[in-house]
């Protein structure tokens, strides 16, 4: 690929990036709004509301699932279904689970933010020819920061939010059992530290680059 190609798709990124980044900041600033406005406005009566949010939870079907006795108290039940995944709750009864799952949202906006932004300026250096820098040495390692931050906290936040939702809607179904989940994406950790070890690499390449110079 030539230098001039090259530099065409650094730019075209660099744009992409800038334009996200734009886009996010607003969305950081009118979510939390649009929250607390659409809060304040919800009817008290739980059957009329649309507080509708999503929970990364553990779950278990049985066999009595149609039935009126629990199925954690039935010795006849089979286990039919089990999982974890993201579930949409319909029409929460209590507003604490709406709040809680939107300060979840907005934490981890804050932290691709801060990824996003080390990205913007190691692509405005790749822009400008300056590849060769210490400073983009330590903004790859930040981003593998911020990488293997969101991989570590959004697990526990899912966790500590699903704990917190399920104790204030307080489900109770026959034959259908919630529990908080918790799943870490090693993948995506080894994926940030391999980012540290190409930040070290690119570190002394600047280096034995200043030294040429």
């Amino acid at each position: 690929m030539s230098s001039p190609t090259q530099n065409k798709l650094a730019t075209l990124v660099k744009r992409f990036l800038d334009l996200i980044w734009y886009l996010l900041i607003f969305a950081a600033v009118a979510w939390p709004v649009a929250v607390l406005v659409i809060g304040l406005s919800m009817p008290t009566d739980p059957q009329q509301r649309h507080a509708d949010i999503n929970a990364y939870l553990g779950y278990k079907i049985y066999s009595d699932v149609a039935t009126e006795q629990s199925a954690q108290n039935s010795e006849t039940s089979i286990l039919l279904i089990s999982g974890r995944g993201e579930l949409l709750l319909n029409n929460t009864q209590s507003l604490l689970s709406w709040y809680v799952a939107a300060v979840i949202k907005e934490i981890m906006l804050f932290i691709f933010l801060y990824g996003l932004l080390q990205m913007r300026r190691l692509f405005t250096s790749v822009v400008k020819g300056e590849h060769f820098l210490q400073e983009n040495a330590e903004r790859i390692k930040l981003i593998a920061f911020a990488f293997i931050g969101w991989h570590i906290i959004y697990p526990l936040l899912q966790y500590i939010g699903g704990r917190i939702m399920l104790n204030d809607i307080d489900l109770n179904l026959p034959g259908i059992q919630l529990y908080p989940a918790f799943e870490a994406n090693v993948a995506g950790i080894f994926a940030g530290f391999a980012l540290i070890v190409l930040a070290g690499v690119l570190r002394e390449a600047a280096s034995i680059h200043q030294e040429q110079s």
